[in-house]
């Protein structure tokens, strides 16, 4: 178990991907805590954050904002809120006059707070710049659940893509400042179609839009270039991808789903995680196995053997669900690293809990 763990957290980036509800969240914080306790500096950055991990990490609530983890000097955690992300990008990236401007913009308002796609620019932009400074080691990054975690990975690519698109060059006017290349809003085609996105929006509203699309060309180089190196690194062997689920049967189908797609997209995942998988035996983390020692006849017999009976079939049913999360594994790498994780007996809201939850795991 440690050693397929070690190999996982001895990376830069880990990504972990997975269907809603199976500990995806839990699980990246109990990874970066792990590699923090074998001295690693590591961030867990979530984008899909439950108000209980901050319980868990000893912290009043989850922010932009990376905040040291108390008692844990190698261990830190921030949380992806899309505007409060967006504003800090720009003041990481634009010029005080220019910064003003663009936080002012009514069009930059509505695309950093409620545009879907924002949110997915925002992850990417926020992951570069912590993978850029280097102040940890590892970064593990917990996405949202199924489909949104793709749209996250692919934003990077997506948004080079827009920005070397034609949309730019549709309706901005050619400027040697910004972009001399750019189509001319002279042409027949672009007067019409800001005459009636004027008519329809308004023209105060009309002038806002090219104001941003103004905005996005003069960070366009440094949009791309932050685009295209995120990119990079999410496509690098170097990148480890972990794939959190459950042996349920829905849990499973949503993420076959995810796996086959991160596979052609990204790359087979780095290790799989199969959270509540078993009851474990008293005392120790294996599972539970076949029957109950028989106990003597007396009074306690009728009760003993109903509870030999149910231990069964926990134990039966357990198992199947292990064989087949091991079919799971197999259908995508026979040689990837799996592991099933025992149905924790407290509540994940310590950090001695979350520290102990990967503690309960057995290969599969």
């Amino acid at each position: 178990m440690s050693v397929h763990l070690d190999a996982l957290l001895d990376r830069r980036l880990v990504v972990c991907v997975g269907p809603g509800g199976v500990g995806k969240t839990t699980s990246a914080a109990a990874l970066a805590l792990r590699a923090a306790r074998q001295g690693r500096r590591a961030l867990v950055l979530t984008i899909d954050p439950a108000r209980r991990l901050a319980d868990a990490l000893g912290l009043d609530g989850l922010d932009d904002t990376i905040r040291v983890v108390d008692d844990e000097p190698n261990l830190s955690a921030a949380m992806l809120d899309t505007k409060a992300s967006y504003d800090a990008l720009m003041g990481r990236i634009a010029e005080p006059d220019a910064r003003e401007t663009i936080l002012g913009n009514r069009v930059y308002q509505a695309f950093s707070k409620t545009l879907a796609r924002s949110h997915a620019y925002v992850a990417a932009e926020r992951l570069y710049d912590v993978l850029d400074k280097g102040d940890h080691d590892l970064v593990v990054l917990d996405t949202p659940p199924t489909r949104s975690a793709l749209e996250i990975l692919d934003a990077p690519h997506q948004l080079a893509r827009f920005l070397d698109d034609g949309v730019l060059r549709f309706f901005l006017e050619p400027d040697d400042s910004i972009m001399g290349s750019l189509a001319s809003l002279a042409s027949a085609g672009g007067r019409a179609a800001m005459k009636l996105l004027g008519k329809l929006a308004g023209e105060e509203v009309t002038a806002e839009l090219l104001g941003f699309f103004h905005l996005l060309a003069d960070q366009r180089e440094g949009f791309l270039e932050r685009a295209q190196s995120t990119a990079a690194t999410l496509r690098d062997p170097a990148t480890g991808y972990a794939l959190v689920a459950s042996t349920s049967t829905t849990a499973l189908a949503d993420a076959r789903a995810l796996a086959s797609e991160l596979a052609e997209r990204h790359r087979t995942p780095s290790l799989f995680l199969f959270n509540r998988a078993y009851l474990s035996e008293p005392g120790a983390s294996t599972p539970l196995a076949g029957a109950s020692p028989e106990l003597p006849e007396g009074e306690l017999q009728p009760a003993a053997e109903e509870l030999r009976v149910l231990r069964e079939h926990i134990a039966d049913t357990q198992r199947a669900a292990l064989e087949s999360a091991a079919r799971f594994r197999d259908s995508f790498d026979p040689e990837a690293p799996a592991l099933a994780v025992a149905e924790s007996p407290e509540d994940i809201r310590t950090l001695e809990a979350l520290g102990r939850l990967l503690d309960r795991s057995v290969p599969v």
